[in-house]
């Protein structure tokens, strides 16, 4: 029969394939080349780690890569701390030409 582990690993492939589509979508939305992958999730997850690179790769049929950082734990914080700075953003510079992408999608 089926295991009580390979259940597991199979919901863990199918969320991770799901994190890796919506990704490459917010990626392609936004005209990014690489999708900066953080959170103590993958802290010491090398299967979704290799299953997000693998995911970003096929979905973007090789134009994206999925980068993940050696201390993300701290990168929340940062983010956090730095959201908090009251600094003014302008979210149109990252579109680029992002109008061709809305109606593909």
């Amino acid at each position: 029969g089926i295991k009580e582990e390979d259940l597991a690993r199979a919901l863990l492939l199918m969320v991770t394939n799901n994190i890796g589509q919506v990704a490459h979508l917010n990626a392609k939305l936004y005209n990014i080349s690489r999708i900066y992958f953080i959170g103590t999730f993958l802290q010491h997850n090398v299967i979704s780690q290799q299953r997000l690179a693998y995911s970003i790769d096929y979905w973007s049929k090789g134009e994206k890569e999925a980068q993940f950082l050696e201390h993300e734990g701290y990168f929340g914080a940062l983010g956090a701390f730095l959201l908090n700075q009251g600094i003014e953003h302008d979210d149109q510079q990252y579109k680029g030409n992002s109008n061709d992408v809305d109606h593909k999608l």
